[in-house]
């Protein structure tokens, strides 16, 4: 490619302004470095100062607010500090890369373009020259670019830190309460029978969309976030208070054999759970009354995997999605591309790899199952698209190319205008599909960044939401449209949830909102101690909002902020409660709990 001197000086500035540009972005991170060696955002010493106060004079309503407005810019500074390292690592590649092509190019062109024509031109000694430069100076510019991210990355402080005593109204009474029942973890496979489980015709619950088709026991909880996965519980009472370190209405606390990041689901009286031992990835079923576990099974060897498996975040691992069950059979996904289908004693009935899932977290998409179909939200790298197999057989019924960016939202199924649908939602679109067919019914382009929340809904409106994006409320249909979108509150993981007149969106750092659903006006908002991974829950005409360091935050679903309760888990939680029969199921970072009173 030749070109001529005025587009080879116009080459020349891009080369040294990318250059000055990456050094200069090196240089801001290497001070960021400096300052959280120096200066640690989550170990303020005034916080400290003001929490040791707030200890002596627990009724001092002035110093519970400094603690939590100080904590909460505290935190707010910390997840701006994560967003600065990972937008500065994407500038100094993107830099570098731009600086290597144009010296390359310069290179190529340079000889060809003696000052005069008669001079003599040191073409070999000019080469050599040229070609040490680049290679130092890009060398150095990419080393400095990624060591200084790694350290950054490395000495970002931890979110969590460990306290035993959380600052917040009403977790510190003590309360006298019984000894928690402590259940060993079965050894062997313990077989069972199954209840007899009849079907139903699918119904239409007043007020709210068409859901996965009821069943002859009520108080199934087959998916992420419950039936249809849109967070709603739609009958029962259940506890608002309790206490993990007290035993305080805890029914029954397990030890879970392997880690993972999965939600409990529930049907009958099975609790099924996935999780990872080393490269091993297992489904665990569980007696919900007793917490006894009766089997798992091991869900490798499966024709088409990878020899070692991926590499994956630390907060999403092999076992991020949540199973699926339709009362006969459960089925699970892993990192590894593994989909697998079990019987309810724990035997595999078929398996299938659909490819590893390439992208920079691991594979986190729930499945969700309707009728024979299980359906599977699969936006990775390498291929976007949105699969229904058959949940008997494993064959695959349709699929669907996507064109969107990685995703690791879950699907949520719903009824609009008649017709059965499953939402997705991704860079840049939220998409609504055929259930029957996949046949795309509506697209709104409205999603920008890495989609971590699912879709909430109610009988009117889909809301999407993403972080450093907005929340919208899409009117669904053959003109689908944005009615209203809001940026104040975007969550980065948890999904919103949704009634009819409001709608509830939580924050990693620790900010719940409530809008209006019609008009999105902001109704209410409140700054809790502790960000939210984990999805809110209504039951009971309140949302239950577990935060990260296991409390649950119970607020009544009004257009005023009531908070009803705060009940502390006594250990860190990130994965979304079931609910069934009167009790609520959380999964924490060791444990199983059942809350019941």
């Amino acid at each position: 490619m030749n070109i001529d001197k005025k587009n080879m000086k116009a080459l020349e500035i891009t080369g040294y302004i990318s250059g000055l540009f990456t050094l200069f972005v090196a240089v801001i991170m290497i001070l960021g470095y400096i300052q959280i060696k120096t200066i640690k955002p989550l170990e303020n010493p005034s916080l400290t100062n003001l929490k040791e106060m707030y200890d002596s004079d627990p009724n001092n309503e002035d110093l519970k607010e400094q603690v939590r407005a100080l904590d909460l810019m505290s935190r707010r500074a910390f997840f701006a500090t994560q967003w600065q390292i990972k937008t500065g690592t994407y500038l100094l590649i993107m830099g570098t890369l731009l600086f290597v092509l144009s010296q390359q190019i310069i290179i190529r062109n340079k000889r060809r373009m003696p000052d005069k024509p008669d001079d003599e031109f040191d073409l070999t000694g000019f080469n050599k020259r040229k070609r040490m430069f680049i290679l130092v100076s890009s060398v150095s510019v990419i080393a400095l670019a990624f060591i200084v991210s790694f350290l950054l990355r490395k000495e970002l402080p931890d979110p969590l830190p460990v306290v035993e005593k959380i600052v917040t109204e009403g977790i510190s009474k003590t309360v006298k309460t019984p000894e928690i029942k402590e259940v060993p973890v079965a050894q062997e496979s313990v077989e069972t029978p199954v209840p007899e489980i009849t079907q139903k015709e699918e119904v239409v619950e007043s007020g709210t969309p068409v859901i996965q088709a009821e069943v002859a026991i009520s108080d199934n909880y087959p998916f992420f976030r419950g039936k249809g996965s849109r967070g709603i519980v739609s009958s029962g009472t259940y506890p608002t208070d309790w206490n993990g370190k007290e035993g305080k209405n805890i029914k029954w606390k397990v030890k879970v054999p392997t880690h993972g990041y999965s939600s409990p689901i529930i049907w009958g009286n099975r609790l099924f759970l996935t999780g990872v031992d080393g490269a091993a990835t297992e489904v665990m079923c569980f007696d919900k009354e007793s917490g006894e576990l009766l089997w798992t099974s091991l869900t490798t060897g499966v024709e088409g995997e990878p020899k070692t498996p991926p590499e994956t975040s630390e907060d999403t691992g092999l076992a991020a999605p949540t199973a699926a069950t339709n009362g006969e059979l459960v089925c699970a996904i892993f990192a590894t591309g593994n989909l697998v289908c079990l019987d309810f004693e724990g035997n595999r009935v078929w398996a299938k790899n659909l490819g590893v899932p390439e992208n920079h977290y691991g594979h986190s998409s729930s499945l969700i199952i309707h009728g024979n179909k299980l359906l599977v939200q699969y936006d990775h790298f390498k291929k976007k698209s949105i699969m229904a197999f058959d949940i008997q057989t494993g064959n695959l019924l349709w699929e669907t190319i996507r064109k969107v960016a990685i995703s690791w939202a879950s699907p949520v199924i719903a009824s609009f205008d008649g017709i059965t649908q499953v939402i997705l939602t991704s860079e840049p679109s939220v998409v609504s599909y055929d259930i029957e067919s996949g046949k795309e019914l509506w697209n709104v382009k409205c999603m920008s960044g890495e989609v971590g929340p699912s879709v909430g809904i109610n009988s009117k409106y889909v809301f999407a939401v993403n972080d450093f994006a907005k929340l919208v409320a899409i009117d669904p249909g053959e003109n689908a449209s944005v009615v209203w979108e809001d940026n104040e509150y975007t969550p980065e993981v948890a999904s919103p949830v949704a009634t009819e007149e409001l709608v509830i969106v939580l924050t990693s750092w620790g900010a719940v909102a409530c809008y209006d659903t019609e008009t999105g006006e902001l109704l209410w908002d409140h700054d809790f101690d502790y960000g939210f991974y984990s999805s809110p829950i209504i039951a009971n005409n309140m949302v239950y909002m577990l935060d990260q360091a296991g409390v649950m935050h119970i607020v009544k679903i009004d257009r005023k902020f009531t908070i009803v309760n705060e009940s502390p888990l006594g250990e860190r939680a990130n994965c979304t409660p079931a609910f069934s029969d009167g009790s609520i199921y959380i999964r924490s970072e060791e444990h199983l709990y059942c809350i019941s009173e």
